[in-house]
């Protein structure tokens, strides 16, 4: 059976996904603290966390200070994509 091609609402959702999983790892930081950081529930956090659409805006402005996103990470959320390495070429080279 042939595989359904994501939605674009998930496509954006894996992307933030990957991003906070990612940054926890390397930066060894748990569910707990993070919600503790944003002031919500380790409950709402998870959720959240599980359908990345229901972070707001400052949810990700305090996510991206302490996760430290870098500048591509940041920009992949903005546009709901990954960037590609020639769009970042070519910003550099601006």
């Amino acid at each position: 059976m042939p595989r359904i091609k994501p939605s674009p609402e998930e496509d954006r959702n894996r992307i933030i996904r990957a991003i906070i999983v990612g940054n926890q790892e390397r930066y060894a930081i748990s569910d707990e603290s993070i919600a503790k950081y944003l002031h919500i529930s380790l409950a709402t956090f998870k959720k959240k966390k599980s359908r990345p659409v229901n972070f707001d805006l400052m949810d990700i402005h305090a996510l991206a200070r302490y996760l430290k996103f870098t500048p591509v990470q940041a920009a992949s959320i903005a546009l709901g994509r990954n960037i590609t390495a020639k769009e970042v070429k070519d910003f550099i080279l601006m």
